[in-house]
């Protein structure tokens, strides 16, 4: 038989460890709403197994001792709940956390107070309790609306375990009322039980809402040193670390992939005129149309450095980079960014290359599409134009067919060449003009002389 003294010490030993875990927690970590919550819910187990524990008639109290036991006990479940929907960024409704918290307890007193049998008033205030059970699983199993973290799967199978263990409970009470010579428990071992169960759920529970703390804070310094903060895009070392995952999976499906270097024209000037917090929203706003124009799940796009983007496109030949890259640069030009009551206008200049089976693949593309973008800004802006598209293995290789016809829009003229020799995409000394109704950021001394960035 289990000792109860034991399991009893055991229970409060650990509710006391964790319990000083998470008020710390409630102060330094990030997580720290979420952690009231919890915090809250361990005071209130801690207090509801001690009260169970200390009442001589256990599972059968008495009217006023039953009510307040298990809205003690229905607060603590709420709080787990209603953490995990603070720690999700979900939002916490007051109605369900109220019938979480006060349902039990109600329940008991009502039922108590109808005249109902012990038995089946501990049924229904027990079924309530695996009700309240099952949302608090819920949130952690499937309500989170992000990617799972492995301590969030063992924190909701143990709150689902636990669920069933009650379930369990109200089925043996319903054959005992039923049948009541086929259940023969003794108190003792009831109540051992029950305590065996609630300490081993509870320590599990415990530990996986601090696991899940340190994982999601490990995520979110991961996530800052790979992601641009102004635009919400990848950074240089987010690029480079996603590009390498996706070059090697074109390379081995023998897919070709192109780089895109993205610069926006005259950007100084922009910040010069309207005031750096309108550069910023500049920033902002053309890093979300090319995250919006690239396929999400196919292709990479981040922030190269200041006002110079990158985007790696998955299983694109050049010539369908080419027509890529000119789609979104007559978006740009053609759609002001509207910052307070104003509109600016702003235009790019992009570089495209194709990624080879070069030692440093993404350095050796960057290099290229760089090279091709010095040209965009040399011959006036506002184009697109490529590096010489050499056919050195399949992953670069073209699958589309060789096009010898002026481009409408794309400021250059693609040439074919004779069979064996190499294409080159040859510009044209043309230029999306700016509306005149709207502010055009005037060009700065580095276009009358000076870089041609």
């Amino acid at each position: 038989m289990l000792d109860v003294d034991t399991l009893l010490f055991a229970s409060a030993a650990a509710r006391a460890g964790f319990l000083l875990i998470f008020l710390i927690a409630c102060f330094i970590s990030e997580a720290r709403s979420a952690f009231r919550f919890w915090t809250a819910s361990i005071l209130g187990s801690a207090i509801g197994v001690l009260l169970i524990y200390n009442d001589p008639s256990y599972p059968y109290f008495s009217g006023t001792r039953g009510v307040v036991i298990y809205m003690i006990l229905g607060i603590s479940l709420s709080c787990v709940w209603a953490g995990g929907c603070a720690f999700f960024g979900r939002e916490i409704s007051k109605l369900r956390f109220a019938w979480m918290s006060l349902a039990p307890g109600v329940i008991y007193g009502c039922a108590h107070g109808l005249g109902a049998s012990p038995d089946h008033v501990v049924m229904f205030t027990i079924m309530m309790l695996v009700g309240s059970t099952a949302l608090a699983a819920q949130i952690f199993l499937f309500g989170s609306g992000r990617s799972y973290l492995p301590s969030q799967i063992l924190v909701g199978s143990a709150l689902a375990t636990y669920c069933l263990a009650l379930s369990v409970s109200v089925a043996l009470i319903a054959v005992r009322v039923s049948a009541p010579a086929l259940v023969e428990v003794s108190p003792m071992s009831d109540i051992g039980l029950a305590l065996f169960i609630d300490q081993l759920m509870s320590v599990l529970t415990y530990v996986g809402l601090v696991a899940m703390s340190l994982e999601d804070a490990q995520a979110r310094i991961k996530s800052l040193a790979t992601t641009d903060p102004l635009t919400g895009l990848a950074n240089r070392r987010g690029i480079e670390s996603k590009t390498a995952a996706l070059i090697a999976l074109c390379s081995r499906a023998r897919q070709p992939a192109a780089v895109l270097i993205l610069d926006i024209d005259h950007f100084k000037s922009i910040n010069d005129r309207y005031g750096h917090a309108a550069g910023d929203a500049v920033l902002k706003g053309f890093a979300d149309r090319l995250s919006l124009h690239c396929r999400r799940s196919q292709d990479v796009a981040g922030r190269w450095g200041g006002e110079e983007f990158l985007a790696l496109l998955s299983d694109m030949p050049l010539e369908e980079a080419i027509r890529f890259a000119d789609k979104f640069r007559l978006s740009v030009s053609e759609t002001p960014f509207s910052v307070g009551d104003i509109e600016i206008l702003v235009t790019v200049s992009i570089g495209v290359a194709l990624v080879d089976d070069h030692a440093a693949p993404l350095d050796h593309a960057v290099q290229k599409a760089d090279e091709a973008l010095y040209d965009a800004k040399r011959g006036g802006r506002n184009r697109v134009c490529s590096a010489a598209l050499a056919n050195t293995n399949p992953v670069n290789a073209s699958r589309s067919p060789a096009v010898g016809r002026r481009r409408k829009g794309l400021g250059g003229v693609f040439a074919s060449a004779k069979p064996g020799a190499k294409r080159q995409w040859k510009f044209a000394r043309t230029q999306t003009a700016p509306s005149p109704s709207l502010p055009v950021v005037a060009p700065s001394a580095d276009s009358r002389g000076g870089s041609p960035r």
